[in-house]
């Protein structure tokens, strides 16, 4: 009787086991993405996938040591987590998830942009850090979150210093707050003061950057709420009020720590990760690699950091940088080089 029971137990915790690791990797299918629970899960579609073939793995054994009729349920589920976990490889590799720099490689022109996003986990990576991975990069916008307006300061002057020019500007308090560098060559840009707006992103460190003489793009600098169980509602309105910065005719570059992957990001409205912003990462195929933590192999971790540009630009080069994993922050550095459309 304990036997049958016990058995009765493993195949209910199996089949529940299935059906959360397929909602997991095909969220969007069950439009359940932003959903408590799977929202967290969802996060690691790589480790989702590795999770299923060791249950399929199981299931598997557990067949092939039964007889008639009591193997058909295990084998059963060993075919369907098999499947899930094929699909959710497939569709992970799909996005990309090779860091070398063989995606399109960015060539010097005139009028190119260089995006470069890193949350340093509260100054963590010093500035002279930063300053030298953003000249490495020519980066002319460098968006900053956990990074205070004091390290924020000193890698604007060090890179001002090493010939490439940038204002600093920083939103929130202390080592949580949320800092962008722009390049002198995008002209005069002003940080626009929503602090009394009562919008979901003025409760959070995102900082809005607008060119005064209206001749260039708005740029946001991301770091919305993380997708924890008590603040998952305020999270789905951020990522609601970021979408309303991607309409067709808007002029918008976003980078930093959306705490979203794109699984997350997906909109009924719009053809882009986000309303009708595209992803530049997911633009060259390096999109499935995880910027969180760094403690993971990139293949396995959350892609929660992003550049995204309205249809105005095109991706001709992105990477996640995977060598400054020792540098102190759990986020890997995105860097993208956009172009603007000629043909709109």
């Amino acid at each position: 009787m304990l036997k049958h029971l016990g058995g009765v137990v493993l195949a209910v915790l199996a089949i529940a086991s299935a059906v959360l690791l397929g909602i997991a990797l095909l969220p969007q299918f069950f439009g359940l993405a932003q959903s408590q629970g799977i929202a967290q899960l969802a996060a690691f579609r790589g480790l989702a996938a590795i999770a299923a073939a060791v249950l399929a793995i199981g299931c598997l054994v557990a067949a092939l040591t039964r007889r008639g009729t009591r193997r058909a349920l295990p084998f059963a589920l060993a075919v369907v987590l098999a499947g899930i976990s094929v699909t959710g490889t497939i569709m992970l590799a799909g996005r990309g998830i090779d860091d070398q720099p063989t995606a399109g490689e960015a060539t010097d022109l005139s009028d190119q942009v260089t995006v470069l996003t890193w949350n340093t986990f509260g100054d963590a990576v010093d500035a002279g850090t930063i300053a030298a991975v953003a000249i490495r990069e020519g980066a002319d916008i460098v968006s900053l979150p956990e990074t205070s307006a004091t390290v924020a300061e000193a890698a604007a002057g060090s890179m001002t210093s090493g010939g490439r020019p940038m204002v600093a500007h920083t939103v929130g308090d202390g080592d949580t707050a949320t800092s962008l560098l722009i390049s002198t060559g995008l002209g005069e840009y002003t940080v626009r003061d929503d602090g009394a707006s009562g919008s979901a992103l003025a409760r959070t460190e995102t900082l809005v950057a607008q060119p005064v003489l209206r001749d260039g793009p708005t740029i946001v600098a991301v770091h919305t709420t993380a997708p924890l169980p008590a603040r998952l509602d305020a999270w789905r309105a951020e990522l609601t009020e970021l979408a309303a910065f991607c309409s067709a005719d808007a002029d918008t570059i976003l980078a930093g720590d959306f705490n979203a992957t794109l699984d997350h990001l997906v909109s009924p409205s719009g053809t882009g990760a986000l309303a009708d912003c595209d992803d530049a990462a997911a633009s060259v195929a390096v999109g499935g690699l995880g910027t969180w933590p760094v403690q993971l192999p990139a293949a396995l971790g959350a892609p929660i950091d992003h550049v995204m540009a309205t249809p105005g630009w095109v991706t001709i080069a992105a990477r996640v940088l995977t060598e400054f994993d020792g540098s102190g922050s759990d986020h890997r550095p995105v860097v993208a080089t956009l172009l603007p459309r000629t043909d709109r």
